[in-house]
């Protein structure tokens, strides 16, 4: 027990709930993993998402940077595959728009912003420009902040025109502190999006940021 809270990133998180969360994570992730085994064209996107949970878990804990990396290629791999399956499939329905449209939109956002963070973290470039391709499928809901983002790394890159949602109206900082021209700038916007981002993203109903609030029932 000690030594667990001496780890653990999340001092809300319990001991007892992370091996409860961790084995039904296991399993999840098996059960998955045996559906796709049994297709011969499986659509990945969820184990990817199943990944990150373990991955953002395995943070939680206290496992070290170094640790964390095998399984943030894991995760690649799955994206890899998943765009793959999208451009296969609009090449054999060109005229399936709705079912295109389904697939295209399947990454969260959030998910995919992360895994950019994550890219620049461990200075990978070329999983960088791959969770670019995510992003790219949905050309129907861009977002200037992550475009912002992607053109830090990607000159050039298009910007999107659109308003942000206002229900990423949090991130709106972020894409200021981006494009700010004085230090003092940037860093008074990402202090702003910092304040902002956890009930933002509550807000906007992604709910595995207060995973560990399950425990409290």
């Amino acid at each position: 027990m000690i030594q667990f809270e001496q780890q653990r990133r999340q001092k809300l998180l319990d001991e007892d709930f992370y091996y409860y969360f961790q084995e039904r994570l296991i399993r999840l992730i098996e059960q998955t993993d045996k559906k796709i085994k049994s297709s011969k064209d499986p659509y990945v996107e969820f184990m990817s998402d199943l990944q990150y949970r373990q991955l953002c878990l395995d943070y939680t804990i206290g496992k070290s940077i170094a640790e964390l990396f095998p399984r943030l290629k894991i995760i690649i791999e799955y994206i890899i595959n998943t765009i793959n399956f999208v451009e296969r499939y609009r090449v054999n329905h060109p005229d399936s728009d709705i079912k295109i449209t389904t697939l295209t939109e399947y990454f969260e956002s959030e998910f995919l912003s992360n895994l950019l963070g994550l890219c620049i973290l461990f200075e990978r470039q070329d999983w960088f420009e791959i969770i670019v391709k995510a992003v790219d499928l949905d050309q129907e809901n861009r977002e200037k902040a992550i475009d912002s983002l992607i053109a830090t790394k990607i000159p050039n890159y298009p910007i999107t025109e659109e308003k942000t949602p206002r229900s990423l109206s949090f991130r709106t900082p972020l894409y200021k502190a981006i494009h700010a021209e004085k230090p003092k700038d940037t860093l008074k916007f990402l202090d702003e999006y910092l304040r902002r981002w956890y009930d933002g993203l509550r807000k906007a109903g992604y709910e595995y940021i207060d995973i560990h609030l399950w425990q409290q029932g």
